[in-house]
């Protein structure tokens, strides 16, 4: 693995994906500029996701808000068998109605009880069959069947919470790094400045912070960066200015790694 990606384009307001082989494609730290939901039905995987590793067994969702880094890890060669919703932020906007949104406010491993679980498999289901015609008006049921889907899932949150603790494992000191980070991306943070202010070694940062990431110290601050530069550029901010804010001090750095990251200059964005 040589870098954290934004990975996938949803140019639609959702998808949705059931696969099944013996190797999974999220096997590179990456993130999307979407909501995504992996139903794992067949297998064992698990999913790293910031600072958090998440076992999921058949049966488990995985919830995965927008521009979380994450990456996946196979434990055997036997089938690993996945529905996988990729849902855009502003589609479940527009109906004004914050339920649907619920699930995806923070990380999150739900473990539902078989009745449940079936419930909800029932509405992705119905979403498939909806793909390949085999219902009148295909495009709104399929509408309908999401809807009611993040509906019943919001609802199971609200009653049953999360996934048993055994589930996540979790590393209080890299949560503190992750969390100055995010909330100090002008300042350096090179990785000997993070292990003196968090009083550990910069190898052992180094290693830590890689295994509950899934990527380096420094591919998650620059993927950071890029999107805190790539929000403000489309809401209107300078483009020099926001370069500065995210902590860039070479702006031709920072356009070499936006093009990388996204695929389009900031003035395009803009």
């Amino acid at each position: 693995m040589n870098e954290s990606i934004s990975r996938g384009y949803l140019l639609q307001p959702y998808r949705l994906f059931h696969s099944s082989d013996r190797r999974d494609a999220d096997f590179d730290a990456h993130s999307h500029e979407f909501h995504k939901m992996v139903f794992c039905l067949q297998g064992h995987v698990t999913y790293i996701m910031e600072g958090n590793s998440y076992e999921l067994q058949p049966g488990d969702m995985l919830l995965i808000p927008e521009r979380q880094i994450h990456r996946s890890i196979m434990h055997s060669n036997t089938l690993y068998e996945r529905m996988i919703l990729w849902v855009n932020d502003s589609y479940l906007r527009s109906f004004n109605e914050e339920t649907l949104r619920r699930p995806f406010r923070s990380p999150m491993l739900h473990r539902p009880s078989p009745g449940k679980q079936a419930v909800l498999k029932e509405k992705l289901t119905e979403m498939e069959r909806c793909e390949k015609g085999a219902l009148p008006g295909p495009q709104l049921m399929q509408d309908t069947y999401l809807l009611q889907f993040l509906l019943l899932l919001s609802g199971q949150l609200d009653a049953a919470g999360d996934a048993p603790a055994n589930a996540v494992r979790t590393d209080p000191k890299v949560h503190e790094v992750l969390s100055y980070i995010n909330g100090n991306l002008k300042e350096e943070l090179s990785v000997d400045s993070l292990a003196r202010r968090f009083f550990i070694s910069p190898s052992y940062l180094m290693h830590s912070f890689k295994a509950h990431t899934g990527c380096s110290v420094h591919q998650y601050i620059v993927q950071k960066r890029l999107t805190y530069a790539f929000d403000r550029i489309r809401d209107g901010q300078g483009i020099v200015e926001t370069a500065h804010q995210a902590g860039f001090g070479d702006y031709s750095a920072f356009l070499k790694a936006f093009r990388k990251q996204y695929g389009c200059s900031p003035r395009e964005v803009k």
